[in-house]
């Protein structure tokens, strides 16, 4: 999942610029895009601490009461990997935005191309950093799944249990080592974490942190930990 973060306190700003990213994800299914906006800086900022971060953050450059360079410089104190490109009437701004290492600075009002061209290649630099697969063997011989499709996992038995994106169940042969020595490859990426001492979990399908869990952005939801509880955020 290709998870955007839109955040503008302009009503009709945000909603131009959320129907051009929906447009974009109308276009590219295959990527599973999820929007989620945001009307000031300090909702998203709760929302990373409290929930998840996301792989691309369109900013205003201008929010009420804050500067969008600020908020771009507590959201990289946060998550050092998501891409940010800034929205902005004004060019004034541009040169500031490198200290947030930013991908692109747009003018407004902004075009559907630019829009499109910017995602092309934050999406295209995004899936060759999670195009990365692994191989499962099952009772049926061995299966290749792409990491980013993978959901959660648990350990059931002797066995581990892929839960995937479309909604399939993908079950290990017995395994012989640890659970955590089992799902050490996923473990090596930043978007997987345990959960609970027999639970992994994808945090790009975390929806929020709850104190009796994580909810998950399908409706689901898994144990967490109160050791472990760190990791996820």
């Amino acid at each position: 999942m290709f998870r955007i973060a839109l955040c503008d306190d302009e009503r009709d700003q945000l909603s131009a610029t959320e129907k051009l990213l929906k447009d974009y994800s109308s276009i590219h299914p295959e990527s599973n895009i999820h929007i989620q906006t945001f009307s000031s800086g300090a909702a998203l900022l709760e929302h990373m601490n409290s929930a998840s971060v996301f792989d691309v953050y369109f900013l205003d450059i201008i929010l009420a009461g804050e500067n969008g360079i600020d908020l771009g410089m507590k959201i990289r104190e946060i998550d050092k990997a998501g891409s940010i490109v800034y929205l902005s009437t004004s060019p004034d701004f541009a040169l500031d935005s490198y200290k947030t290492k930013a991908s692109k600075y747009l003018l407004k009002p902004v075009a559907s191309d630019q829009v499109f061209s910017t995602l092309d290649e934050i999406l295209e630099v995004w899936l060759q950093e999670h195009q990365t697969y692994i191989t499962v063997k099952t009772r049926n011989g061995l299966h290749r799944i792409a990491i980013r499709n993978i959901v959660f996992g648990e350990l059931s038995g002797h066995s581990v249990k892929y839960h995937l994106s479309d909604g399939s169940v993908l079950e290990s042969t017995s395994i012989r080592t640890s659970f955590k020595a089992a799902i050490s490859t996923l473990l090596k990426h930043d978007r997987f974490a345990l959960c609970a001492t027999s639970f992994f979990v994808n945090l790009s399908f975390v929806e929020m942190v709850e104190p009796a869990g994580l909810k998950l952005i399908n409706g689901g939801s898994l144990p967490l930990s109160r050791t472990l509880r760190a990791s996820v955020h």
